[in-house]
């Protein structure tokens, strides 16, 4: 029987057990046509200059002279860079000079104090005005906070709604009943004392990827709304769906929980509607008496469904999104309603043979091929750069993002789940919430309340595939029993990981999961060569070949023209934090295989071949040992900051080497090259086998002159990875030469292609002097010089334009008229002659090579009305390619 509770009519408990705290908002309980977002004309001081009570602050008319404007959701220092106060901090290094800034690198800001002085040690008002409308007259008026980092005095019209002992934690979501405080048809007023995360709370952290802004990211950092309801209100509702042996018939259970927020006892009537039915269910409740109420396929056999349209990953079917409207009637009035999507899906955990973790989609093993999302340094949102960053994903054939903490926007899973994209959150590493021997105070408290928040609203979402409790390791024994209890008292539908690391827990056992690196530059042998850390076996969670230098369009927009070269602390300070501080692994390994850079043309042209190289042989590696692997993910997808280091494209949204490497390996069905042994395989990621797909190998010394081929047909079995050939030694090869590889179907057309430059001289890992997982030196280098000696190369390109507003589509021919090779060949577009590329775009390929003779034809879809009625301009250039336009 569902469970009942008693709960105060001023501020709901949340469900949980030993905390009586504001209560927890699942995201989509709410539709938003009933939400009224209160995100414009905010006012923000710090509390240091401000000496009047919450009392006066949050009064109709009160004088706010010299604050700050700002815009909800905002942190107090993106406030402040907002209004101008303070300069562009991407800009060289201008961040150091913010006032409060934590002054070393090496540390951690979380784990440390604020600096004496700091303005960021004050509390920070927030406050705005607004006009209430007339229909929250006899309604239950509900303010609903959805993230404030960390505490809060909260006050309504000169009274005082909850205190910071209440209100805390960065992951926590709240809703408080203001009926007795608000204006109906007046004006009203809020004021939000927001106090900046110590040392030893749960906030919001970026560990190693990049600074940490001075005020710790303190601010009402997401969204801010009223709602309103009869007594009764309606909340988390959620579907789940169990499936049946073959995956042809689906159960349903479908629930919500009602609170009535009177002292009298109500009776009503909760209706859903969903899969073109409606069920309905009396329901008696109690003063003040809250209660789950479920529909079960037992007692409603409609939700015994036939041939149910499944959710599924992108490239393994249609991600088919349901929805379910609840609400509930009493006395011929409908009190509350709510509206929730969902998908009908299961997803399933084994541990295989090996003892490495495996996902089901639906009953498929699915490999998972990801990288880890990050959002602005300050939490600024734009719903524009989230599409384009989930359209990255989908261009390069990535199934996966992990989110480690930085637990965003509803907005973003809500389109994950449409597009398919599976998603891996959890907790963050590295401060107080993997610090619990320190807990104290309220913080259990706090990291029990934030996991129901996040569940109550995560568990709808089909794209949510697991959640991870710990993230560099798992907590004890007591804290982990806290959180599993949280989650199957939610219900929570997915399997839940102790940690993102192999360190087993006597609760649950081996994790199967591995974080054993590398983060910095390794040869692309390593990842099939390596048998004991980040090499190609099992599930590596967070993983990277190193740095990724943007381009240098890029570069010049974040630093200044006399540190572009050569590297110095500028450079430094936009690669990361700790112990990745620089660049220099890159660029030892770069200048030892490469030859050195000369100048910042050439260390562009390395470094994007260095990046294009190493991306694609960890995906391809770990494509191959499927499902010996079972899941890579690459740290990270993007940066929050202008960044040296761990990102797929940059913080302009410029994709260059490693996003087409990785898009290169990431093909559905793709040919590649073994640097282990020298052969050839084909992965077919499709779930039907593909039969007589012909395989061609040719290998072309530094003068593209061919050596040797090698051809071979195949029947490629359904999710497989295949091993076509050993691929031959020819005699009198360069050191430095190219593998030209083609994959073609039955019918003879081209289905994947792939190029790659090699050397005679192997790359050799010096396993002996390896002291940890996160870089393995090398005792010798891969000897690739040749490339500095390749001639000029002539490319004749021509364009076609076709489309128009958002769905314009470039189309390019480049033919390699010479007689040597055309080595990474990269276009781009700019916003008329000499300005900047235009992102995002989508090309189907970059960074190619042409041999003598050979054409390609590459396409480019963007938002043309988004250049405000500038000609885009085509340039290409490349290795050995002089820049040019058609």
């Amino acid at each position: 029987m569902p469970g009942s509770r008693k709960f105060s009519a001023r501020m709901l408990e949340v469900a949980f057990i030993f905390l009586a705290l504001p209560m927890v908002v699942a995201g989509a309980s709410e539709a938003e046509s009933t939400r009224m977002y209160l995100h414009s004309n905010w006012q923000i001081q710090s509390s240091c200059e401000v000496k009047a009570t919450g009392e006066k602050i949050s009064s109709v008319g009160y004088v706010t002279g010299d604050w700050h404007r700002a815009d909800a959701p905002t942190t107090v220092v993106g406030a402040l860079i907002a209004d101008k106060t303070y300069p562009d901090p991407f800009w060289a290094t201008n961040l150091r000079d913010y006032p409060g800034t934590f002054p070393s690198n090496k540390q951690l800001f979380a784990n440390n104090d604020m600096p004496v002085g700091s303005p960021f040690r004050c509390s920070w008002w927030y406050r705005t005005e607004f006009d209430l409308p007339a229909n929250y007259q006899n309604k239950k008026a509900w303010l609903n906070f959805l993230g404030i980092n960390y505490r809060a005095n909260l006050w309504v019209n000169g009274k005082k709604v909850a205190d910071k002992t209440d209100a805390a934690g960065a992951y926590r979501t709240f809703e408080f009943d203001v009926t007795d405080f608000v204006r109906p048809g007046g004006r009203n007023a809020i004021a939000v004392e927001v106090f900046a995360p110590e040392k030893d709370d749960l906030e919001i952290t970026w560990v190693d990827w990049n600074p940490t802004p001075p005020d710790k990211m303190m601010g009402v950092w997401r969204e801010v709304f009223l709602t309103q309801s009869g007594e009764v209100s309606l909340r988390n509702p959620f579907v789940a769906s169990k499936l049946g042996l073959g995956y042809k018939t689906a159960k349903l259970t479908v629930s919500a929980e009602l609170r009535n927020n009177s002292s009298a006892s109500v009776k009503g009537v909760l209706h859903v509607q969903l899969q073109g039915f409606e069920l309905l269910q009396s329901v008696g409740l109690a003063g003040g008496e809250a209660r789950v109420v479920k529909f079960s396929p037992a007692q409603f056999p409609k939700l015994r469904l036939q041939h149910p349209q499944l959710w599924w990953p992108y490239q393994m079917g249609t991600p088919t999104l349901h929805t379910a409207k609840f609400f509930f009637e009493s006395g011929k009035q409908i009190s509350d309603r709510a509206e929730v999507t969902f998908g009908i899906r299961e997803v399933t955990s084994e541990l295989t043979p090996q003892g490495h973790r495996l996902f089901k989609v639906n009953g498929r093993k699915v490999l998972i091929r990801g990288a880890a999302w990050d959002e602005d340094m300050f939490l600024r949102w734009s719903s524009a750069r989230l599409d384009a960053d989930l359209a990255y994903v989908h261009d390069m054939g990535l199934n996966t993002i992990r989110l480690e903490g930085h637990l965003d926007r509803d907005e973003f899973f809500e389109k994950t789940d449409r597009l398919g994209i599976l998603v891996m959150p959890g907790w963050s590493c590295c401060d107080a919430w993997e610090r619990w021997k320190d807990w104290k105070g309220d913080q259990k408290k706090v990291a029990g309340a934030s996991l129901v928040s996040q569940i109550s609203r995560l568990r709808n979402h089909p794209s949510v595939f697991v959640w991870l409790y710990g993230s560099d390791g798992p907590p004890p024994a007591d804290v982990e029993k806290m959180y599993l209890g949280i989650l199957e008292r939610l219900e929570w539908p997915n399997p839940s990981l102790s940690s993102a690391s192999e360190t087993p827990t006597k609760t649950t056992g081996k994790s199967g999961v591995k974080m054993t690196g590398p983060y910095e530059y390794v040869p692309p042998v390593y990842w099939l060569a390596d048998k004991e850390a980040g090499g190609a076996y099992g599930y590596n969670t967070e993983t990277s070949p190193g740095p990724a230098i943007p381009t240098r369009e890029s570069l010049e927009k974040f630093i200044p023209k006399d540190h572009l070269w050569p590297l110095d602390d500028v450079w430094g300070f936009h690669a990361g934090g700790e112990r990745f501080t620089n660049v220099n692994i890159f660029t030892d390994g770069l200048n030892r295989r490469y030859g050195t850079a000369k100048s910042l043309d050439d260390y562009e042209r390395k470094a994007q071949a260095m990046a294009y190289d190493g991306q694609r042989a960890m995906f391809e590696s770990y494509a191959r040992n499927k499902y010996t692997s079972t899941g890579v993910v690459q740290w990270m997808l993007n940066n929050a900051w202008p960044s040296l280091i761990w990102h797929l494209y940059d913080y302009y949204l410029v994709p260059a080497g490693g996003y087409f490497g990785t898009k290169k390996a990431c093909e559905q069905v793709h040919v590649q090259y073994s640097y282990d042994d020298n052969s050839v395989a084909v992965i077919n990621g499709k779930y039907e086998t593909i039969r007589a797909a012909k395989v061609s190998a040719k290998i072309y010394s530094i003068d593209a002159k061919e050596k040797a081929s090698r051809e071979a047909t195949l029947d490629l079995a359904g999710d497989s990875s295949t091993k076509a050939f050993d691929l031959p030694v020819p005699d009198g090869l360069t050191t430095t030469y190219f593998l030209k590889l083609e994959l073609h179907d039955a019918a003879g057309k081209l289905v994947s292609d792939n190029f790659y430059w090699l050397s005679t001289k192997a790359d050799v890992l010096d396993w002996a002097k390896r002291s940890d997982t996160v870089y393995t030196p090398q005792k010798d280098f891969a000897d690739l010089t040749g490339l500095n000696s390749l001639p000029k190369a002539s490319v004749a390109i021509s364009k076609m334009d076709r489309g128009s507003g958002r769905n314009a589509v470039l189309t390019v021919v480049a033919k390699n008229k010479g007689n040597s090779l055309a080595f990474m060949v990269h276009t781009r577009l700019t916003r008329g002659k000499g300005g900047e590329e235009i992102t995002p775009i989508l090309w189907s390929d970059n960074y190619f090579s042409l041999l003598p003779g050979e054409e390609k034809t590459v396409t480019a879809r963007f938002d043309l009305s988004d250049l405000d009625g500038v000609i885009p301009e085509l340039v290409l250039d490349g290795w050995n390619v002089e820049a040019m336009m058609p």
